[in-house]
């Protein structure tokens, strides 16, 4: 998925004879922490809500204050990581994307990321999620994907994390089914360690535990 399939059509752009007043007022109404100041359709810089706010006359126009030295960007042909890693590395609310030629495009707010970031990993999808560990030497996704096929399991998304403080690779299994008794079996023969495993199915039986749990309470 690309940036440009990501950007907002609603949220405004600053221009150099909007005052901090006007920039503060449509941060609120939006809910972002930054907005892109354009000058003749090019991008500039964000403008701050926290710089604002430190302003004495808040009706300054955005055009006699000092500029902003925030000027994440992307481009327009870039994949959501790209635009992932940059609201990771800043903690911005909103990423400006850029044509070739450096024209203000549109921007990506975090909660349009957070969507397109759970359509990609199959959040959306029901089924269970399995994480394996394992030493990173250990890691085949071939051999991952073999024991899920052959379980009859789809893998809707594989993610991998280096947990900092073992130095051992999680990897994560988002399936296409809720029961997984079979593929958990198959992984713990081929001696791999389970370290969690989610599923609805787990879920629904905690449910139907606890209410007979308390059904039988409540008989005594």
């Amino acid at each position: 998925m690309l940036v440009q399939e990501l950007i907002s059509t609603v949220v405004p752009v600053l221009l150099p004879q909007d005052t901090g007043a006007k920039a503060l007022r449509l941060m609120n109404e939006f809910h972002l922490t930054h907005l892109p100041l354009v000058v003749d359709n090019k991008y500039a810089y964000l403008v701050e809500e926290d710089q604002v706010l430190d302003w004495e006359d808040p009706d300054q126009l955005l055009q006699s204050s000092t500029p902003g030295t925030l000027k994440p960007a992307v481009p327009e042909g870039a994949h959501f990581f790209e635009a992932l890693k940059v609201f990771y590395d800043t903690k911005i609310s909103a990423l400006p994307v850029i044509s070739r030629e450096g024209e203000y495009l549109g921007v990506i707010t975090r909660e349009n990321l957070l969507a397109a970031f759970a359509q990609y990993n199959g959040v959306k999808e029901p089924g269970g999620v399995v994480v394996l560990e394992m030493e990173p030497r250990d890691y085949s996704l071939s051999e991952i994907a073999r024991i899920a096929e052959s379980n009859e399991v789809t893998l809707l998304s594989v993610n991998t994390l280096t947990n900092p403080s073992t130095a051992r690779l999680e990897v994560v299994l988002k399936t296409n089914r809720q029961e997984m008794h079979g593929l958990i079996a198959t992984f713990e023969r081929f001696n791999y360690t389970i370290k969690y495993m989610f599923s609805e199915e787990l879920e629904e039986d905690l449910l139907k535990k606890n209410y007979d749990l308390l059904m039988n309470y409540i008989s005594m």
